[in-house]
């Protein structure tokens, strides 16, 4: 009998902390997906070990049956054999009685001749009973062991391959509760790596609204200071065009002063903690504002002492037609 089993090998999953990628999720849907595959395949296996098994304890409980019925021939032949001797025996004793006890079968010269021919009869009719029943007797003894050495090893196969179909039947189910388990665990992590997942996305998605919100922020606070203040417009050269020249623009009186004040006129100046560059002191995120200000987007993240001096002088007249005096040293005022 061909006898088969499926083997399933566990493979455990560790769902890592963090945001969750779509890749850990459709991995964790594909294993579920196998798992219950699998799941069914072995309950298939269990339902076909137990209806094996139980066409086998059917087949075992007929041999018992056919043991037990020729267990009952057996004893019915016993006693047929046994009380054939027993008649036989008695028979011999009234033939010994009746007939003069002479064994020999030798008609004596005072016995009737008609007894004698009687007995006679009687002897061999006796005697083909005798050897005919013990013909029998010996035929169905054999016929009966034979039966029963059959039978038994039959019945001892029958129950091996119970035990065997039994065994089996068990380690199936425990594959199955196994897998149930490992189902049961990689639905879980399932769980939780979508909802990690969700929870990524909302969180993406708030950050782009709330950065979208900023730069509409920003882009309607330049606005105000576009309109509110006057565009600074490189002078016309002689042909028209407007010009590009890296010449240093003229600064206002206030901005004279700020230049000394700051960094006495040197333009690569930087302050002992590093925060402010230029002749102008710039922090990097005033000088970022003012580059977009001055329609000068080249500059942003450029550090300020880089910048050529033509350029910073843009960069704080464009912040000074913006904010006025307010950004830098209160003692430059009113210059």
């Amino acid at each position: 009998m061909g006898l088969s089993l499926v083997t399933t090998i566990t493979a455990w999953v560790i769902v890592p902390r963090g945001p969750v990628a779509a890749d850990q999720v459709s991995d964790l849907q594909a294993k579920a997906t196998q798992v219950a595959k699998n799941l069914v395949l072995q309950q298939l296996q269990v339902d076909t070990y137990q209806q094996q098994y139980g066409a086998d304890v059917t087949r075992v409980q007929q041999d018992e049956a056919a043991i037990g019925s020729t267990e009952s021939q057996i004893q019915a032949d016993s006693g047929r054999v046994s009380r054939d001797r027993q008649r036989l025996q008695s028979e011999a004793v009234w033939s010994y009685i009746h007939l003069g006890g002479n064994a020999s079968g030798t008609p004596t010269i005072f016995e009737n001749q008609t007894v004698a021919t009687t007995r006679a009869e009687y002897e061999d009719v006796a005697s083909g009973d005798i050897a005919l029943t013990i013909d029998a007797v010996h035929i169905d003894e054999n016929r009966l062991r034979a039966e029963r050495a059959t039978l038994a090893q039959q019945k001892a196969e029958d129950q091996a391959t119970t035990n065997q179909e039994a065994s089996l039947t068990d380690d199936a189910r425990q594959t199955a509760s196994s897998l149930e388990a490992q189902q049961s665990q990689i639905t879980g992590q399932l769980a939780v790596a979508v909802a990690q997942q969700q929870a990524a996305q909302a969180a993406a998605a708030a950050s782009a609204v709330r950065a979208a919100q900023a730069k509409a922020a920003a882009a309607t606070a330049t606005a105000l200071r576009t309109t509110a203040t006057p565009s600074i417009v490189p002078p016309a050269s002689a042909t028209g065009t407007i010009s590009t020249s890296t010449a240093d623009p003229q600064l206002p009186p206030f901005l004279q002063c700020v230049l000394q004040t700051e960094s006495g006129g040197d333009y690569q100046a930087v302050s002992p903690d590093g925060q402010y560059m230029g002749g102008f002191q710039f922090s990097q995120g005033t000088w970022n504002e003012a580059a977009q200000l001055a329609g000068m987007p080249q500059l942003i993240n450029v550090p300020p002492n880089e910048a050529t001096p033509a350029q910073q002088d843009d960069l704080a007249i464009a912040l000074y037609n913006a904010d006025g005096e307010q950004p830098w040293n209160d003692s430059c005022a009113h210059s």
